[in-house]
């Protein structure tokens, strides 16, 4: 390394990273990594940390700024370490994204194959206010997010990606003398918005049981706050609850039914409208919008004429599994979180969506288990974690399934999975970013894999 790594550097940047990281060269080869900058930017950077191979760095002075460049709306952009995009207009921001999609599918040795078929990013129509979860970190009373790579705490009074309602309940909590009773035992705050009623759910992380006067410290914020629809504890260690709402007593509930989440599938997705519920602590998408916009996405893409047998093998609360159940002739629905494969049952039977079958498994387990009793996918839905679906797609046995829709939350694993589909057989025919979460680098992909090598769709 040489020893000028010590000293401030000047550096242009070539281009942003996966993760959000501008990435510019020494003179003597060296990587330098720098956060808040963009392409063609020249900036005098200070060192923070050397490696063996590239050096991470920050701003010390800009000199050059690019013509996307924008003063960060949020007054706590760059402490927060929620947000690692907001210095660039959201057009670029969505092109640089489609850079780095292009960019590892390139070096994964999939450029010639998929780079002809990815179309243009479907931006999000908001590009703030769009988070309808938001999970605050809670330290001595105080809330707000950790730091960019710590575990310190930045207080805020409010997120610029949140929806209106959650910050005007945050707002409202603060002032409240029940929220600062509890906060002294809290970690961790989640705040939900519910689209049907327009109210928020609180989850509050709790280092034990609440005692007596937190339960009536909870019961009185509800009782005293419109914005609440209800709360319920998380406590450290022991099972969910109790739970609050306005017509619980001081004592709670123990079931979290009155507390579920609502959201509304238009009729012009999927033939009839649909409403879904999921429980506080379940999982959804924190982007109604463009959720809506990926399940157009999926049911163009699919194409589905009726006849088929479909599993979703990471299927939640049946966000994709029932609309596409109005599609398709049965639909087998896997997830290991028990409150997914409650979520998902009663909502198709709250429906009247009979062509269902949920299971709790893993997703390997499950397909496995649908091949043991002679079910034959002709479609297979993948919307795994962030560490993608190795495993499964190691693990499929002939025949395979014609058609799989993958849904991604991180390129870097898709790619992995979508190289071992490929040396199956499989071909990417489309593939699409979806803008999920404007102001951050986190990028979704949605892509349709077909195998010739099987029997295809009439």
């Amino acid at each position: 390394m040489s020893g000028s790594a010590a000293r401030e550097l000047t550096v242009t940047i070539e281009k942003i990273v996966a993760g959000g990281l501008g990435l510019g060269r020494l003179a003597d080869g060296c990587t330098v990594l720098v956060p808040q900058v963009l392409p063609g930017e020249m900036v005098r950077v200070g060192v923070r940390r050397r490696h063996r191979r590239h050096l991470e760095a920050e701003v010390k002075e800009l000199l050059t700024p690019a013509p996307e460049r924008r003063s960060p709306p949020c007054p706590w952009y760059g402490r927060c370490g929620g947000c690692d995009l907001q210095h660039a207009d959201y057009p670029s921001q969505v092109a640089r994204k489609q850079e780095i999609l292009a960019e590892l599918l390139q070096r994964s040795g999939l450029g010639a194959a998929v780079l002809p078929v990815l179309a243009f990013p479907l931006a999000a129509t908001a590009e703030f206010h769009y988070r309808q979860r938001i999970r605050l970190q809670v330290e001595e009373g105080r809330t707000g997010f950790f730091r960019t790579g710590s575990h310190q705490l930045q207080e805020v009074e409010a997120c610029l990606l949140a929806r209106p309602e959650i910050n005007a309940a945050w707002a409202a909590l603060r002032d409240h003398a029940g929220w600062r009773l509890l906060a002294g035992q809290c970690t961790a705050l989640e705040i939900s918005l519910d689209p049907a009623s327009r109210q928020v759910v609180l989850l509050l992380h709790h280092r034990r049981r609440p005692r007596p006067a937190e339960r009536q410290a909870a019961w009185r914020l509800c009782r005293e706050l419109s914005v609440l629809k209800g709360l319920g504890f998380l406590p450290a260690d022991h099972a969910a609850g109790p739970f609050f709402d306005r017509q619980a007593g001081p004592e709670g509930r123990r079931e979290p039914d009155q507390l579920r989440l609502h959201y509304v599938l238009p009729a012009e997705l999927a033939g009839s409208s649909l409403t879904l519920g999921v429980e506080p602590a379940g999982f959804s998408q924190v982007n109604e919008e463009q959720n809506r916009q990926l399940l157009r996405l999926l049911l163009e893409l699919l194409k589905p004429g009726g006849d088929e047998i479909l599993a979703d093998l990471h299927c939640g609360m049946g966000n994709f599994s029932l609309p596409l159940a109005l599609r398709v002739r049965e639909v087998y629905g896997v997830d290991l979180q028990a409150a997914a494969i409650r979520g998902a049952r009663r909502n198709a039977a709250a429906n009247g969506i009979a062509n269902c079958r949920f299971s709790r498994a893993q997703a390997r387990q499950g397909l496995a288990d649908l091949v043991a009793a002679g079910i034959r996918p002709d479609i297979l839905l993948l919307d795994p974690p962030r560490t993608g679906c190795l495993d499964l797609v190691r693990s499929l046995a002939e025949p395979l399934p014609p058609r799989i829709a993958m849904i991604s939350c991180d390129p870097a694993t898709m790619v992995r999975d979508l190289g071992h589909l490929a040396a199956r057989g499989y071909r990417v025919a489309a593939m699409r970013l979806v803008d999920m979460f404007p102001q951050t680098h986190h990028l979704e992909t949605i892509t349709l894999l077909l195998n010739d090598r099987v029997r295809n769709p009439a």
